[in-house]
């Protein structure tokens, strides 16, 4: 066990409870405020600080703050929501499986938040589709992760429907996120937490105003090229120098700002 696994859970925990609390504590709407947003990215800055994981970033300028969007990502690590919620400039909402929210305190704080429950052994798509439509009405973004779990090894895994239905019945945008290195830091199935970098790429949104439920698959499909390419891109490219000192359009998202 890496010597910051203890620190990182106490700190996590405690920033947890203490979120949820003054969240709840505000009474009615509480999950839609501007204070509720800043109070979730603190705590993902916590667990990021805890955690020695130094985030950076590429085409944020992808990610619209005037208008909702589905964001997509491949999913290497609990560590993922955690590092998006952080680094995203936008209001975000994430599908998450609802085993999470039967975990003491840290379920309860979800749902002071606004995070929307899926079942993935028998999911109810009418109260997801319902969930999901009221969050892009109200102005903000959801967060997906179309391989439904955690990827044993890294690798990118085949996409499902379930994001890609969301946008295009709400005529959002996608926008396809890249994510490499979470699973060093925190690999699946393991307690073991270890510092190291994180490198987040954002790829320009696919637009669904002229798309239809027929278009699904292709959007689906385009959506996991973009993040395949990407991430194929980015871990080629880890150890050269203009990408790892974050020059050119990166922009540095430490967990501890």
């Amino acid at each position: 066990m890496s010597w910051r696994t203890v620190p990182v859970f106490v700190a996590g925990v405690l920033a947890t409870v203490s979120g949820a609390v003054v969240v709840w504590c505000r009474g009615p709407g509480r999950a839609d405020s501007v204070f509720t947003e800043r109070i979730v990215r603190w705590w993902a800055g916590v667990w990021l600080h805890v955690a020695g994981a130094q985030v950076e970033s590429l085409g944020l300028e992808h990610v619209s703050v005037a208008a909702p969007c589905v964001v997509v990502s491949n999913h290497q690590s609990c560590l993922d929501p955690i590092v998006a919620l952080r680094v995203l400039p936008v209001s975000l909402r994430a599908l998450a499986a609802r085993e999470l929210f039967r975990i003491p305190l840290f379920g309860f704080a979800m749902r002071m938040t606004g995070t929307i429950e899926v079942d993935r052994e028998s999911p109810d798509f009418s109260e997801i589709d319902t969930d999901a439509a009221e969050a892009l009405a109200a102005g903000r973004s959801l967060l997906a992760y179309p391989e439904g779990k955690i990827s044993p090894d890294g690798t990118i895994r085949e996409f499902k429907d379930g994001a890609f239905i969301i946008a295009i019945a709400g005529q959002v945008p996608v926008v396809p996120i890249a994510v490499h290195g979470t699973c060093r830091i925190w690999p699946r199935g393991s307690i073991a937490i270890r510092g190291g970098p994180v490198w987040v790429v954002a790829g320009s949104p696919l637009q669904t105003s002229s798309l239809t439920d027929r278009d699904v698959a292709w959007l689906r499909d385009q959506a996991r090229d973009v993040i395949c390419s990407a991430h194929r891109d980015l871990a080629a490219a880890i150890d050269e120098p203009n990408l790892s000192n974050g020059e050119g359009s990166a922009n540095k998202a430490n967990g501890a700002q």
